[in-house]
């Protein structure tokens, strides 16, 4: 691997990555109390259809940030094998530091906050300020970075959906960063090829959360890549020249392919870094997590695991080393599992090693975190190295005689079915080759496993048990079986289901309990059943022109409530999906201080958040902390007349947007906007409907700093009612 493509990859290890696209509108009274010095409102001239600049995104700047090494412009090239630490950035005359040095944390802020970035399907993606259509448009737009570059990032939250193969090029370096929870890449219907191919390029998924220099976090989020399909022919990453590197807060799942390689291909000229993440859930001729010609780099928390071949139950094949493949540990490796086995084993074959100049990491210490998947006529030794099955690892004492132990059977769980018997059951069989005791739990799917506890049924060994999980929420989960010797509590193994969502029973086959005379049904609304009016037409945005809307939460026109009843009342809105409290707006109008002006129709997201509230038998009661949100959009029609733009109060009699003076549209092209505030004192009023004609209360005036540039907001984790 080239030096400078190492050093490029463990910068992105540090993760410096900016926040997720910030509001670009804000309801009347916040932008009003803007400075024309801020320049935070969205600009017309950036959108989706320009080309962005050939320079690297704000948060890339010509500083140094602390403790990177400064290399010397003549020192020789690096040995091929130095870990990405060692690599440095040119320009200054500063000695290269030791190659184990972990990379810094990002030291600079942007500059300023992306714009909303557009929409593919239900996700958004963007480049600094610039928004596209579809990552393979955002990929191809992405600025030129060499190796030894930082690289661009493409920020991106929502479900995205790939159709055609993504390619990096030698000259990209692109990191993918999740700026929201949740995020999903995913294979559209009927595709059937590698999602993403790197061909002498750099590319970086990452997730998990970036901080500052002060420890504030700037950006947080969670990607999954899921390849789910049907006769699928690909990879979701192939990797044939270049450099891919994986980091926490990611997994790549689902992907059946008849391919090698699964998760990733590695070829022979690639280098596949693994600094955490999980691999799971996929199924492939050989190597259904990653098959590798090449080299992986390991370091952190990495789980590569259930992984399966194709068309063969439970047979394991995770990571797969074939031709020159090996694993070298480049840092620290903790609280990671990680199956392994060689395409063509014999003795000495290398399978882990320590990277040259790694200090401070035994390899005694990372090797339990391995499982030796491969021919039973070998074994991994406290080497690395494969040696026969039969050779022991230490060469024992003569002096010493052995009492005779009664050699332990391994325990091991066979999943045989898995069926769904109700909308929230399944039926699950399987089989332990031990006795002891089995329990069973669930967690939501990608999770963590769940602790083993010393309790449960008792299991005979060699019969097939049938169990029914009940009570299944409405969300995808990871079912655990889990058995423990009688004999020993460290021996036990845990098998993992994933009911397919796909073959749920609707809940309408669920037969609805009998309503006695004296009891009344529940109405437990959802919040995803909330609406939203004012939006029904695209909007054109004028400079300093507010339109006016509503959302109606679920279960508001619920006039005859009963105990235990549920409802969603809206509270504010935003145009970020994890908005800090300057980007929650509460007055109920929209619009853009300098206008959008654009050449054809234009869709942005914007999320409405709502309280649940639970009726006590006597009055709605707010549950705290319990607060969700629903995506909506709205479209801004075309606009491109700059110069002589109507605004509200036109001298024509009309309300200066070509609507008559009592706000209704003349030719049905767009809404009208209203006036914001009290004719008598200016105050601000609130439009938001809940269905019962309830007041939501008076509206607080917000910070103009929500729209202020270079401002990070600060993406916190919400917390979900499960």
């Amino acid at each position: 691997m080239r030096r400078k493509q190492l050093f490029a990859l463990m910068m992105a290890g540090a993760l410096s990555v900016g926040m997720a696209p910030t509001a670009s509108f804000a309801a009347e009274n916040e932008v009003a109390a803007a400075s024309e010095e801020t320049g935070g409102e969205f600009d017309a001239s950036e959108t989706a259809d320009e080309t962005p600049s050939d320079e690297t995104p704000a948060d890339t700047t010509d500083e140094t940030p602390a403790d990177e090494i400064p290399a010397d412009t003549d020192e020789p090239a690096a040995d091929p094998t130095e870990t990405p630490a060692d690599e440095t950035p040119a320009d200054t005359d500063e000695p290269a530091a030791d190659p184990t040095e972990t990379p810094a944390e990002p030291t600079e802020t942007p500059e300023e906050e992306p714009a909303a970035a557009q929409s593919e399907g239900e996700g958004t993606i963007a480049i600094g300020e610039t928004a596209y259509t579809s990552l393979k448009e955002a990929f191809a737009n992405a600025p030129d970075s060499t190796a030894d570059q930082n690289p661009v990032y493409i920020k991106i939250a929502g479900t995205i959906e790939i159709d055609e193969t993504i390619d990096v090029p030698a000259n990209k370096n692109i990191m993918v960063v999740a700026a929201a929870e949740n995020t999903i890449i995913k294979r559209a219907d009927g595709f059937k090829a590698n999602i993403f191919t790197v061909s002498g390029g750099t590319l970086q998924i990452a997730g998990g959360t970036v901080t500052d220099t002060d420890g504030t976090a700037i950006a947080t989020g969670t990607l999954t890549v899921d390849g789910a399909g049907e006769d699928v022919e690909g990879s979701l990453i192939e990797v044939n020249s270049g450099v891919f590197g994986l980091s926490d807060g990611v997994t790549l799942t689902n992907n059946e392919t008849s391919a090698d390689g699964g998760a990733i291909r590695n070829m022979a000229d690639g280098e596949v870094y693994l600094m955490g993440g999980t691999i799971t859930g996929n199924t492939a001729a050989s190597g259904a997590g990653v098959y590798s010609e090449g080299t992986v780099y390991l370091k952190g928390t990495v789980k590569v695991s259930e992984n399966m071949v194709k068309d063969s139950f439970n047979v394991a094949s995770n990571v797969l080393l074939a031709e020159s493949g090996v694993i070298k540990v480049n840092g620290v490796v903790s609280d990671s599992s990680v199956g392994v086995s060689v395409k063509t084993p014999k003795a000495d074959v290398k399978v882990v090693e320590l990277l040259d100049g790694v200090e401070d990491v035994k390899l005694a210490d990372v090797l339990p975190q391995f499982t030796y998947e491969g021919d039973e006529k070998f074994k991994l030794s406290e080497t690395g190295t494969l040696i026969s099955a039969a050779e022991p690892t230490e060469k024992p004492d003569p002096t010493e005689k052995p009492e005779p132990t009664e050699k332990p059977t391994k325990a091991k769980v066979t999943g045989v079915e898995m069926k769904w018997t109700g909308h929230n059951k399944v039926r699950i069989k399987f089989r332990s080759n031990i006795k002891g005791i089995y329990s069973v739990d669930w967690v939501k799917r990608g999770a963590k496993a769940p602790e083993i506890t010393i309790s449960g049924t008792a299991i005979d060994a060699d019969t097939v048990t049938t169990v029914t999980v009940e009570d299944l929420p409405e969300y995808d989960v990871d079912i655990y079986v889990t058995v423990i010797s009688e004999k020993d509590n460290n021996n036990y193994h845990s098998c993992k289901f994933q009911p397919i969502a796909s073959d749920r029973p609707p809940a309408s086959n669920t037969p609805t309990p009998t309503v006695t005379p004296t009891s009344a049904p529940h109405n437990v609304a959802k919040v995803e059943d909330s609406t939203i009016q004012g939006f029904e037409k695209a909007l054109v945005f004028y400079p300093n022109t507010f339109y006016e809307f509503s959302a109606k939460g679920a279960g508001t026109d619920n006039t005859n409530p009963v105990e235990g009843d549920v409802r969603w009342v809206p509270v504010y809105w935003s145009m970020s999906s994890n908005p800090d409290s300057g980007d929650r707006h509460t007055v109920w109008k929209i619009g853009a201080q300098k206008g959008i002006y654009t050449e054809k129709e234009k869709t942005y997201p914007i999320y409405v958040f709502f309280q649940k509230q639970v009726y006590s038998g006597s009055e709605w009661v707010s549950q705290d902390g319990v607060i969700e949100s629903k995506q909506f959009s709205f479209k801004a029609a075309p606009l491109t007349n700059v110069s002589g733009t109507p605004v509200p109060g036109g001298s024509d009699g009309t309300d200066g947007t070509g609507g008559d003076a009592n706000g209704t549209s003349v030719d049905g092209s767009y809404l009208t906007p209203t006036t914001y505030a009290n004719e008598a004192n200016g105050t601000a009023r609130s439009a938001v409907s809940t269905g019962d004609e309830s007041p939501i209360g008076t509206m607080m005036a917000l910070a103009a700093a929500s729209i202020l540039a270079g401002g990070y907001v600060l993406v916190r984790r919400r917390k979900k009612e499960m």
